[in-house]
Order: structure tokens, then sequence, then C-alpha cells
């Protein structure tokens, strides 16, 4: 049976109720009957087909491929979802009054949804060009996008679109062309730039008032979750591509990136050159990450660096002028109840824990050597607080250089040992 969609509007001689009924079956049909009196409840009757009363000792089960949402009352395979209209609400047949469906109803996805998150964030998008050359020859330009993110001129963006990274120390000041989606144009200046996150900050002056994005919370994210990708690839601007977020924490090692632990958005939006630098934005046009880079052999792999991380990267830049990271020379690895339970298995004088983290490598003469790290210590404490993940001891060292840490780990035959640790600052060309 195809969907049905009935609208009534009951009135009396006090106010006007609006019934919004919507009836959707697969194979069958129902009849619905609903009355409404000032002085009594609304009340909804169905009456349903003998062929599928049995589908109604399961309310809440899903069939054949419908989808329940909390605002639905579900019956096999007949769903219909109620609402009417409190006393303040303007009548339906008012156009000011009409429901408004291009926003998303409790969290779900509007008609205009994604062309409204579009329209929030696009103005604030730039198109970044950077001439290339070596020696006095010009070797065309590196292009990519950015987000003003301050009304000063600050625009975010990826290090390697702004950055020679042959001669990193260099950059800075260097020059960058800017293209605002109302097409003005500015010359830019690199002040930041970070090689590790590929994270810069680029500065324009104007004169007049310049569009800013809103920065979200990438720690809300789940799987799932849809956002969009803006930018300029290939120099076509103002570009706008769809997808959902594939994984919140996928590590630089699963893509076989060295250097300092990083933790990437996988998303299916199509990132393609020019792109990079762009904003990941949520429904709510928010920015939530920094659009990076993208899996060459693959469609549908792109990654982007969380905006919680991008704020403190930011933050540091304010601080410092550069980003200070801590290096303790530890290699670590997340335990859980299933790791430690094969590793007891494999070794029965494996440390009695229920979490922690593992120490399978210690590099020599590192601050860890020196406190007296060994390989197949567990770390359960870090500076007096209970640790799970490398995530928490990172943000316990932040950017502590120099100051003395109490680490407690566990080792086989139950011995229980307190190290004391100072980090250091690590090299940033590592």
């Amino acid at each position: 049976m195809m969907n049905l969609l009935r609208r009534a509007v009951l009135s009396s001689s006090k106010r006007s109720e609006l019934i919004r009924i919507v009836t959707v079956a697969t194979a069958t049909s129902g009849i619905v009957y609903a009355n409404c009196n000032p002085d009594a409840r609304t009340r909804i009757s169905l009456a349903i087909p003998e062929s599928v009363r049995e589908s109604l000792s399961l309310p809440w089960q899903i069939s054949h491929g419908l989808i329940h949402r909390p605002d639905q009352s579900l019956f096999g395979n007949l769903a219909f979802s109620s609402r009417v209209s409190p006393k303040s609400e303007t009548p339906a047949n008012d156009e000011k009054g009409a429901s408004d469906s291009s926003k998303p109803s409790n969290g779900y996805l509007g008609r205009d949804t994604i062309a409204n998150a579009a329209a929030t964030i696009g103005p604030a998008v730039v198109n970044l060009s950077v001439p290339q050359g070596f020696f006095g020859i010009s070797m065309g330009k590196s292009i990519g996008s950015g987000t003003i993110i301050d009304a000063d001129g600050t625009i975010l963006t990826c290090a390697h679109v702004v950055v020679d990274f042959q001669n990193i120390r260099q950059s800075s000041k260097r020059r960058v062309d800017v293209t605002l989606q109302d097409g003005r144009m500015f010359e830019g200046v690199v002040v930041n730039a970070d090689l590790q996150s590929d994270i810069a900050l680029v500065k324009i002056k104007s004169k007049t008032p310049l569009p800013t994005a809103k920065l979200g919370f990438s720690s809300k994210l789940r799987p799932g979750d849809w956002v969009i990708a803006v930018g300029c690839p290939l120099s076509l601007q103002n570009t706008v591509t769809a997808g959902i977020v594939s994984c919140v924490d996928r590590k630089s090692s699963d893509l076989g990136l060295g250097g300092t632990r990083r933790e990437y958005l996988q998303t299916d939006c199509a990132i393609n050159a020019g792109n990079y630098g762009g904003p990941l934005v949520n429904l709510e046009g928010e920015v939530i990450g920094v659009n990076i880079m993208k899996v060459l052999a693959a469609d549908g792999l792109g990654f982007s660096v969380p905006i919680d991380s991008v704020s403190k990267i930011i933050q540091h830049f304010k601080k410092n002028g550069r980003v200070v990271r801590p290096w303790i020379g530890l290699k670590m690895i997340e335990l859980n109840k299933m790791i430690i339970a094969q590793l007891k298995e494999r070794d029965p004088m494996f440390p009695d824990v229920e979490r922690g983290i593992l120490v399978p490598t210690v590099i020599p003469g590192s601050p860890a050597d020196r406190a007296g790290f060994k390989p197949g210590d567990v770390v359960v404490r870090f500076d007096g607080k209970p640790v799970e993940t490398i995530k928490e001891i990172m943000e316990i060292i932040d950017d502590r250089i120099g100051k003395r840490m109490q680490v407690v780990v566990e080792r086989s035959n139950k011995e229980r040992t307190t190290l004391e640790v100072i980090p250091e600052e690590a090299n940033p060309d590592m």
C-alpha cells in the first residue's frame, strides 16, 4: 500500500486544534478514527486487519525495514504518529504558523538541514592560494581552503597548504592570497604552523566586518552522525559535500603515520585537493574538524583533525608561539579485560590488573628510562590519578615540561612500584 498522509483540522467555538496522522503500511492497511472536542482529550482509534494482529505482541519490534523514531508508535507493519497543536499555536492554515520542514525535529535530518548548515558556514570559508617556487623559478600554486574563526581575521587551515615543509622555520610570515565567498580578496600572512598536527593560522586585515564560523565540540560526535565538508576542491569555490562520521578516534598509527600519537575523525565526505584546510561541519553549522587528507587508493576515506584538538593547538600558539609537546619515552598499549585475559594465558606472571596501560618498550636514555620504567610495566596511576587510556596520560601531562610526576606501575609477582618521571619537550622535528 502506498504511503498515506492525511491532515485534518478540527475546530470548535473555543479553539482550533490540528491533528496530524501519518500512516505508513507495507503490505496491509488499517483504519484510523479520530475525534476531538474542547472538553475532552484527543482520542485516536486504530482498526487493524486480523492478518497483522499477531505482530502487535511485540510493539517495539522493527519490521520490514521501518525505522522506529521516539515520536512514533510502531505496530508490526504499521507505524503512525500524531500531534495536537497547543492552544497558543497558530492554526495550520495560517502560513506563519506552518511547520518548518527545513529544521531537524528531535535531532532528525530535515529537508533543508544540510543546506542550512552549509549556508551558515559558507560565508566564513575561504580559498587560499600560495605561489610555489624553487630558486626563483615558479612552480605553480598550492591551493587549499580555510575558515575565518575570529573577527580579527584569523583563518584556520592546514599547514601543508600554506607552509614549505622543506624550510618550515622560514615559512612564518609567508604571504597567502585569500578569497572570500563574497568575492573580496586579501593578502594574508602565516602567523603559526605546526608540522605534527598539520594545523596553521593565517591572518588577514579588513576594514569591513568579516564573517566568522562557530567552533563546536568534536567530543560529542558519534559514528553515523551526519557531517558536511566545505571548501574549494580544485579551486571550485563554495563546494559542499555530505557524509557521515565513520570513526571518531582513528589513530595515526592505523594510517602508518609516524611521529607523535594523534587521533583523527574519519568520514566518507568527498575530500579532494583544494578541500584541505577546509572545515568539517555538523548539522548546526559548527566547525567540528579540519579536513587534512584522504586515502588516494579508496573512495570515502577522508580524515580531519578534531576541533577539540585544534582548540588546544590554538591555545599553545597563543601562549608559546608554538605547540609544546612533552616526551617521556614510552611506547604504550591500552589494556582491557579481553587483552589482559589473553596476556595472562601466555604468561601466568602477568600483573594482576583489570585496567591500565601496558609499557612494551622503554626508549633508552629517555626520561622514562631514567625514572626506572621497564618493559612489561602496567601504568595504573599517573600524577595521583587512575588512568585507563593513553589519552588520559597525555591530558594529565599537558605541557608541564620539567614537572615531577609520580607514576604507579604494577609488575609481575604482584609487585607495585611508584616511579618519578620528569617530562621533557619533544624534538619538534620528530
